[in-house]
């Protein structure tokens, strides 16, 4: 979906204050979907450097043409709604690569983290936030983004397992820790948060969520739904042991730390 194609705001049923509360999600979207896209573009260089044939190379680097398409959209609406500009900080991005130095060790850790468990996350998240959605613009940017994530994950579980293969048994081992610690930062990022809320009883707008910001208890279903339904089971197939990464997910985190 193309921004021109996206449809007028309708902000009649709402509160000033309700429309300044959602649109503060915009750039912080399209913060998160550029930090997206350099992940992808150092999963195709790595992929290259690792000897994965085509078409996984492309396929990775098109994949960075749609996470900067989310951002661009994300700003858009932002920019529809008076939000902020977005700040866009790479730090994150270069610190996560600069542990990752061996190609094929990079290229398997951002298959297995960012790509498959993280996309998987973001799309059942995003299928969440649209399905509350009411607001046409929100409703209409949710949905041209839900369907790329769809993909994404899929491209991450399909592409690790090409890549599975080709693994030595020691970055196999390696992988395992980087399921469990990948674990623990998504549910410390996305599920932990929603839950304090929950816990201070934070009082919840319904008009929120019609403006697509989640309530922190359809952010915390859609976070645990994804990870016991899909991810899990999705990482024993490939070759990591799922229930064993998720279970011990900060216990690996603490003897990194």
């Amino acid at each position: 979906m193309r921004t021109i194609d996206l449809p007028a705001p309708v902000l009649a049923p709402y509160t000033d204050a309700q429309v300044r509360f959602a649109r503060q999600a915009w750039p912080m979207r399209a913060a998160q979907e550029l930090r997206s896209a350099q992940i992808f573009r150092a999963l195709a260089r790595a992929a290259r450097v690792a000897g994965m044939v085509e078409p996984w190379p492309s396929r990775f680097k098109s994949a960075v043409r749609d996470e900067v398409r989310h951002a661009r959209l994300c700003a858009n609406v932002g920019a529809r709604l008076d939000a902020a500009a977005p700040e866009y900080d790479d730090r994150p991005v270069r610190a996560r690569l600069a542990g990752l130095l061996n190609p094929i060790m990079r290229a398997a850790a951002l298959l297995l983290v960012e790509v498959a468990v993280g996309e998987t996350i973001s799309m059942y998240l995003f299928r969440a936030g649209r399905r509350s959605a009411v607001e046409p613009l929100t409703r209409a940017a949710l949905s041209s983004i839900v369907g790329d994530e769809v993909r994404h994950q899929r491209l991450g579980w399909t592409g690790l397992a090409a890549l599975w293969p080709l693994l030595p048994p020691l970055l196999r081992a390696a992988l395992q820790r980087e399921a469990a610690v990948g674990l623990a930062s998504c549910e410390q990022q996305i599920a932990l948060p929603a839950i304090r809320c929950l816990e201070r009883r934070d009082p919840f707008d319904p008009a929120y969520a019609a403006l697509g910001v989640l309530n922190p208890e359809t952010r915390v279903e859609a976070f645990y739904f994804a990870v016991e339904r899909f991810v899990l089971p999705r990482l024993t197939r490939v070759g990591v042991d799922g229930p064993q990464a998720w279970s011990q997910r900060y216990t690996t985190l603490q003897r990194g730390n």
